[in-house]
């Protein structure tokens, strides 16, 4: 309670002052009124006589709190038997996120006073009583309060009265000189900041980097404002989203609205969905998605006229929230632009208007997810089930996906905490397949869900039998470094610590085991378990036949595109984006030198190398493939084909069997005609092979060549009597007197001399 005396002070506002009609919540009356509510209804079982045997209604959760201000992000649950966790279909309002949109703030704050108090709304009582039953809903209703203060003015600390109703995005000090550097006169021109609606970690990279001028929009070419939409310097860089991230992952919705406006008039009234991209790239779930779009829009009247709001899908790729609910989450989300370009009214009687004629709409995105189609509501089609372990009965987390409306660009839909799963459909015939690590695949064909009830599809999945498998690590002399093992299995990776011997119980399934540890050659596995079984795995040093930290391109020939060097990384573009599809070719270029020379060829273990990449890969999912072909005089072999994004540093093993001494390797894009991305960075690449000779001595600095460095470690273990790991003891002795001494030195001098 001293926290918000605390927020009260510090918030209260001088009404007089603000040209913004009192009608509007500011941030304290948003706090006054949760608070309020929060002692009326969060202990009441009894709310009201309209909801007999309801128990509490109303509980209020604060998720996050903002960046520079650490002002509190409230969200209000609204449901029967709130105090529960119960196993409902859950659905996300978002009142406000741009600061000067401050009528989805009314918007939101009029829903939870309309279910609070049901009295007041009689001809919605059906509606209300059937979403809480069936249905929990989330309201946020701002999740930017910073930046509301800024819209809503405040005192500074000399008592002057400051605000700009203009302005956009957090407080962000993105300069970091430790003032609110902000422009009160007009639209833009605020240097601190961040637009909270680019800030998602969902094609981010396309969102304005900092300091952006805008270039205005069609429908309104005199609207300009400068740095209003900067993106933030990272993905998720804000708390604010930060916390909204984190709620929708913890909560699972369905469905969600985001309220914003347009204060450009550009997209004013509108209803926006998830994607229809360049080129006709559509959502997966498009045909579901618009069709609850067009629903949502057809019942909110404009403000002037006959007619109700527009519906489209969003074109645009660039951090926003709806897309990244979406393929994230699998929440179908709807950012519904209220009200024209006069986005503040000042007539009490226009912003009522605006509320009102924007409730029923809200209306009918809560029916459709509580399942409920009163009057003229939304057709049900649905499919829910429970997803079980068949001895046991207990739910279990299960990838539950829709075949036909299923790709890559969307992050796996689990089962929740009950073991539930729901997916809205439209008309159709649908394929479900269930999967869960250690359980039988389970495939439901021909789902045909109807428009007046939910199709429930609960699905026991078999255990699969365990297995007993025995691991034989087998280290060279004197290796004490930590083995990891990365296992592979249907898409899902997991890290496990080996030691030299290592019992798993694992079910029945085929694993691909990639075993990795300093100096050590990457060992790969490929077992299908359906025994128990006991394997030997033989670890051996590696020796390099090829290195590149790309400090330039003398190794490469470009055939076709715009690769560079960049500060020691190779890029597939100089430009943000890769090229799209052209005639002459991918985007591609050759080494020039063999992968193998013929003196090694004769020595490598089972004609087998490992191409070691250092890198980041961002393409476009399915459509665009970052390949490497490893090619001779006769004959070529795809060893790599990527398609999906991992822009984050990380190794990346390609194991390739050689047929021939002369072999060489040719890199590159494939892509179609649009939507380029970031496409790939190289920071290094390795070949590695193992040697029937063993570890090569004198590469102490293990990089395969043979020069000053390696004396200058050898010295300075000398010098030092620093201890050796077992690969430079291996390597060091070169008389093989089991000393490393200067004797050692001598000779090492002499083979690259020799060499020389």
């Amino acid at each position: 309670m001293n926290k918000y005396l605390y927020l009260v002070i510090l918030l209260a506002i001088s009404f007089s002052q603000s040209p913004l009609n009192e009608r509007y919540h500011t941030y304290s009356d948003i706090v006054d009124s949760l608070m309020m509510w929060n002692q009326n209804f969060s202990e009441n079982p009894n709310p009201s006589p309209y909801y007999p045997n309801s128990g509490i209604i109303f509980k209020l959760e604060e998720i996050g709190s903002s960046h520079e201000d650490d002002l509190p992000i409230y969200a209000v649950k609204l449901s029967f038997n709130a105090d529960q966790t119960l196993d409902k279909p859950r659905v996300l309002i978002l009142g406000q996120c741009h600061s000067e949109e401050i009528l989805g703030v009314e918007i939101s704050m009029s829903l939870i006073e309309r279910f609070l108090y049901p009295q007041n709304y009689p001809s919605d009582i059906n509606t209300l009583i059937g979403v809480l039953y069936n249905a929990e809903i989330w309201i946020v209703p701002t999740h930017n309060p910073e930046g509301h203060t800024v819209v809503h003015g405040w005192n500074d600390e000399n008592g002057q009265w400051m605000q700009d109703v203009t302005y956009r995005k957090n407080k962000h000090d993105v300069n970091g000189n430790g003032i609110f550097d902000f422009n009160p006169q007009g639209f833009g021109n605020d240097l601190d900041g961040v637009d909270l609606n680019r800030n998602y970690d969902f094609n981010w990279i396309f969102g304005d980097p900092v300091n952006s001028l805008d270039s205005g929009c069609s429908g309104n070419p005199s609207y300009i404002s400068h740095y209003d939409y900067y993106r933030g310097a990272d993905p998720f860089s804000e708390k604010e989203i930060q916390a909204i991230r984190d709620f929708a992952i913890q909560k699972n919705f369905l469905l969600s609205i985001a309220y914003h406006s347009s204060r450009s008039g550009c997209v004013s009234e509108r209803v926006i969905y998830p994607w229809l991209w360049a080129g006709g790239k559509a959502a997966p779930d498009y045909s579901v998605i618009s069709q609850l779009g067009r629903e949502i829009a057809e019942l909110i009247p404009v403000e002037v006229g006959d007619g109700n709001y527009h519906n489209a899908p969003s074109g645009s790729r660039r951090g926003n929230a709806h897309d990244w609910f979406y393929a994230k989450t699998g929440c179908i989300q709807y950012l519904i632009e209220v009200g024209t370009e006069n986005m503040q009214p000042n007539d009490t009687e226009l912003i009522n208007d605006t509320v009102e004629r924007n409730i029923e709409g809200a209306y009918h995105l809560l029916r459709r997810a509580a399942g409920i189609n009163l009057g003229n509501g939304p057709e049900k089609f649905q499919v829910t089930g429970i997803v079980t372990d068949a001895i046991t009965n207990m739910p279990i987390t299960a990838e539950v996906k829709i075949m036909e409306l299923d790709s890559p660009i969307l992050s796996p839909r689990l089962t929740d905490n009950f073991g539930r799963y729901r997916r809205l459909l439209n008309a159709g015939t649908f394929t479900l397949e269930i999967s869960a690590f250690g359980y039988e695949t389970f495939t439901v064909n021909e789902v045909v869900p109807t428009s007046s009830s939910i199709t429930v599809v609960d699905v026991a999945l078999n255990p699969l039998p365990n297995h007993t498998l025995t691991l034989n690590v087998n280290l060279p002399s004197n290796y004490e470094q930590d083995v990891k093992m990365i296992r592979s299995y249907n898409s899902k990776i997991d890290t496990f610590s080996v030691q030299r011997l290592n019992n798993f119980q694992w079910p029945t399934g085929e694993y691909d085991l990639l075993f990795l540890s300093q100096d050590i050659y990457p060992e790969k596995k490929n077992i299908t378990l359906t025994s128990s079984e006991t394997l030997d795995i033989n670890l051996e040093w590696y020796e390099i036949s090829f290195y590149d930290n790309f400090d330039s391109m003398q190794n490469w020939n470009i055939v076709h595109g715009d690769w560079v060097v960049d500060n020691g990384v190779l890029k597939s573009q100089s430009d943000l984006v890769y090229e799209d599809y052209s005639p002459l070719g991918p985007s591609r270029l050759d080494l020039n030198i063999p992968l193998i020379s013929d003196d090694y060829f004769g020595d490598i273990v089972d004609n087998e190398i490992v191409i070691s990449l250092l890198m980041k890969n961002e393409l476009e999912w399915e459509k665009d493939i970052f390949f490497i072909d490893v090619y001779n005089y006769s004959d070529s072999l795809n060893v790599l084909s990527l398609s999906n994004h991992n822009w984050v540093k990380h190794y990346k093993y390609i194991h390739s069997n050689l047929s021939q001494p002369t072999s060489f390797l040719t890199m590159g894009i494939n892509s179609d005609i649009t939507l380029g991305y970031r496409g790939i960075e190289i920071d290094e690449m390795k070949i590695y092979f193992r040697s029937s000779e063993g570890c090569k001595l004198g590469d102490f600095n293990h990089d395969g060549q043979l020069d000053i460095a390696d004396i200058v470690g050898l010295v300075n273990h000398i010098v030092g009597s620093t201890l050796l790991s077992g690969f430079q003891i291996c390597v060091s002795d070169l008389n093989d007197d089991s000393f490393v001494d200067l004797l050692d030195i001598i000779l090492l001098l002499n083979v690259i001399l020799e060499d020389e």
